[in-house]
């Protein structure tokens, strides 16, 4: 039977180097519940990433107009989470 340290190292060598869609939706939606709480993290959805532009889908014109004045602090927060400049700009998407 094999260790698990031995799987792991097989898997980490296969794994592609970079961050790919589900890391950055995963860490954006950590960063806005916690800029928000439960509430935000409900109401703002990240819906599509390419070319390091994370657009975020809002549920109300309320929450839209937040993520629109936070945009730049988002993307820091997001990006000193990631420990790299993943995410260049945050666009709201429309439903």
């Amino acid at each position: 039977m094999r260790g698990l340290k031995e799987l792991i190292q097989k898997k980490s060598a296969r794994a592609p180097q970079g961050v790919d869609e589900k890391i950055i939706f995963h860490i954006a939606k950590c960063v806005l519940v916690e800029e928000y709480g439960v509430r935000g993290g409900e109401n703002i959805i990240p819906s599509y990433y390419k070319d390091k532009k994370l657009f975020l889908t809002p549920r109300s014109s309320l929450w839209g107009s937040e993520i629109y004045l936070m945009r730049e602090h988002l993307a820091k927060r997001i990006n000193t989470t990631l420990g790299s400049e993943e995410v260049k700009e945050i666009k709201i998407a429309q439903q």
